[in-house]
């Protein structure tokens, strides 16, 4: 982003939803992202994302909020290049220095704000063709009911030919010392050096996160399938905890836990890492949706606080 917001102009420039005693908070203009979603109770204040910082929102960083979306696509797209139907496509790198082009637009794009109310808000973003050259409107609706937060994504093919498409959340929590991710899945992908999958595999993590996983027991950017579309994370110090549940078409885990950071990522997906790269080969299972003209992908998350 070219430009630093001051403090004044976040304030007019965040969204916040409240329901009871929950608070969400979203800058539209910086991808989306929600820089706060947190419960407060008689004892606290519960982070239940990580909260952006001062810093990362002046400087509208979506890598400092607490969420963004993955819109058209989720995690990376080796060297940005996949062909499709008989396109060859090439998208710029967006995250330097990688040569991989990594989680879409939507996350480095101002949305417009269609509708706002206490507990609901409805953004949306329109994409015209460009190096990607299928136009798309997606949509993103956050819901607070209570306590509960749920984030229904949605992405429809304004086009005219085919186009593929795929989506998620990546959501960043807190990282406490005894935090656990609980999950049930059936297999990893494992990475080669630059994090991009090399074989699906039955790991040993699968049955730590079967057992819950201390966040601090491994050092994970893997992608999970056979998920279940549920788990849960645990903050033992805090006596909370925060589940999650997934709709299809988001059948895939992402988890990234990065050893030397304060935070951990676990992000409901719609397909494979270079799922576009696999759908061009032939590989099954990628998860990649191909849309037709005016037809839509939606998926929805539920974040539901648990309390001890």
């Amino acid at each position: 982003m070219a430009s630093m917001l001051n403090e004044n102009e976040v304030k007019e420039k965040i969204i916040t939803l409240r329901s009871g005693n929950a608070k969400l908070a979203i800058i539209p203009e910086v991808g989306a992202c929600i820089t706060r979603y947190c419960l407060k109770t008689e004892e606290q204040v519960l982070e239940l994302m990580r909260p952006g910082t001062q810093a990362g929102i002046t400087a509208e960083d979506p890598l400092a909020m607490g969420c963004f979306p993955l819109i058209p696509f989720s995690s990376r797209i080796r060297n940005g290049r996949f062909s499709f139907q008989g396109k060859q496509i090439k998208m710029p790198p967006n995250f330097p220095p990688e040569a991989h082009t990594i989680h879409g637009h939507g996350w480095k794009v101002p949305w417009t704000v269609c509708e706002v109310q206490e507990h609901r808000a409805v953004l949306a973003y329109q994409h015209f063709a460009d190096e990607w050259p299928f136009p798309y409107l997606a949509r993103l609706i956050f819901e607070l009911n209570g306590p509960s937060l749920t984030v229904t994504l949605q992405i429809t093919n304004s086009g005219t030919s085919a186009m593929p498409a795929g989506m998620g959340l990546h959501p960043y929590f807190v990282r406490t010392p005894l935090a656990t991710i609980t999950a049930k899945t059936e297999k990893m992908w494992v990475n080669d050096s630059e994090n991009m999958p090399l074989s699906l595999e039955t790991v040993p993590e699968i049955g730590l996160l079967s057992q819950s996983l201390t966040v601090k027991q491994k050092a994970l950017d893997n992608l999970f399938c056979g998920w279940n579309r549920e788990v849960l994370i645990s903050w033992p110090e805090w006596n909370a905890a925060l589940k999650i549940s997934a709709e299809s078409p988001l059948d895939y885990l992402v988890i990234f836990t990065p050893p030397e950071e304060d935070f951990f990522c676990v992000e409901p997906v719609s397909h494979v890492t270079d799922a576009f790269n696999m759908l061009d080969r032939g590989d099954s299972g990628n998860g990649t949706k191909i849309l037709l003209p005016d037809e839509m992908l939606e998926g929805k998350i539920s974040f539901v606080p648990e309390l001890n």
